[in-house]
């Protein structure tokens, strides 16, 4: 098999790959010395080989009962997501049987309840928060309480909303500075959906981490996105579905821009809003976006690992967790062998083949 370096855009020569427990040991050449004994090997002779797959914006709970969701998530060679935004806290519970192996299911970052206003974007079955910064601070002490990885804001309208109304938004800036603020001081992400100009202006004002869809961004918002070190989920797959409508393609020409200037670009799909395990339909959304094979990959590998502070994950060396996708071809020709993985392993574990 060989190995995608993500690094430089080159595959390896034919190579082995020892595992020890959920880690990679060591990468040799293969058929050069004699590898250590192991209990077991798998052959994977001319495949291509990938670190495993991160969807930075999923909603398990969402289409679907969450255990089979999980599953097709994991199979599909999505070993890592972020679930952002539940209007219960099943999800944590369920993150952490994964953690302790006794469900199968990719790797959970999980957010809690959605943090939004009453009557807003995220007032699923009334979860909508009622009141000022104190109010927005008890949720998301609440979500912290409950075991949160990161916290999910609800800034702004869907696309419709933001591109005929640019300067609206739904969070009040003292709400905004207050709700990141209590995230940060107990040292987690703020992730927003926030897709209006005046929202994500306001959002960087506060300080979110990052957007967790595409916004109508101008030269400006990208350029101060990239200094402030913000990254993007564009999701634009679940966003414009093939739509053709000017707000629709004003998000493309948005994150066409965004990746141009050097803004952070981290694999997302929103699955619930497309079918869990069909993930990999973003890759093509984020090639004709602008992106060239090798960094939409990035964006699901090396991009979604850092963005998301998870330092073993999202290359393949000796050290990291044994996170791993073959394909039957190299997908830097053919970015639809990705929704084809013939082998997934995650954690050490094959869960797929």
């Amino acid at each position: 098999m060989r190995i995608l370096d993500l690094e430089t855009g080159r595959h390896s020569q034919p190579s082995t790959v020892l595992i020890t427990g959920s880690r990679i040991a060591r990468i040799l050449p293969t058929g050069t010395g004699n590898p250590p004994a192991a209990d077991s090997t798998i052959d994977l002779s001319g495949r291509y080989l990938l670190p495993g797959l991160i969807d930075a914006h999923v909603h398990l709970v969402l289409a679907g009962p969450m255990q089979a969701n999980a599953l097709a998530t994991l199979q599909a060679g999505f070993t890592t997501v972020a679930d952002l935004g539940a209007r219960a806290h099943r999800v944590l519970r369920f993150r952490d049987s994964v953690l302790a192996g006794t469900i199968s299911g990719p790797r959970i970052l999980a957010a809690g309840l959605w943090v939004g206003a009453q009557g807003g974007v995220c007032e699923f079955g009334g979860i909508g928060v009622a009141g000022g910064p104190e109010a927005f601070r008890r949720r998301i002490v609440e979500n912290l309480d409950a075991g949160a990885d990161l916290i999910k804001l609800c800034v702004s309208g869907w696309p419709a909303e933001a591109f005929a109304n640019p300067d609206r938004y739904e969070l009040t800036d003292s709400v905004l500075a207050a709700s990141v603020a209590e995230a940060h001081r107990a040292g987690k992400l703020v992730i927003a959906h926030n897709l209006s100009p005046g929202g994500v202006r306001a959002g960087l004002r506060a300080g979110i981490d990052g957007l967790a869809h595409a916004a109508y961004l101008d030269s400006a918002l990208a350029l101060e996105m990239k200094r402030r070190n913000v990254f993007l989920i564009p999701t634009l797959a679940s966003l414009t579905g093939g739509d053709s409508s000017a707000a629709s393609r004003g998000l493309v020409r948005a994150v066409r821009l965004a990746h141009r200037l050097g803004v952070r670009i981290v694999f997302g799909t929103d699955a619930g809003v497309i079918p869990h395990g069909q993930n990999a339909l973003e890759f093509a959304a984020l090639r004709d976006a602008g992106l060239s094979p090798l960094e939409a990959i990035r964006a699901a590998t090396i991009a979604a690992a850092t963005a998301l502070r998870l330092d073993s994950l999202g290359a393949i060396r000796p050290g990291m967790v044994a996170d791993l996708v073959a394909l039957d071809g190299d997908p830097l020709q053919d970015l639809e062998r990705l929704k084809r993985p013939t082998f997934v392993m995650a954690r050490g574990r094959v869960v797929a083949r």
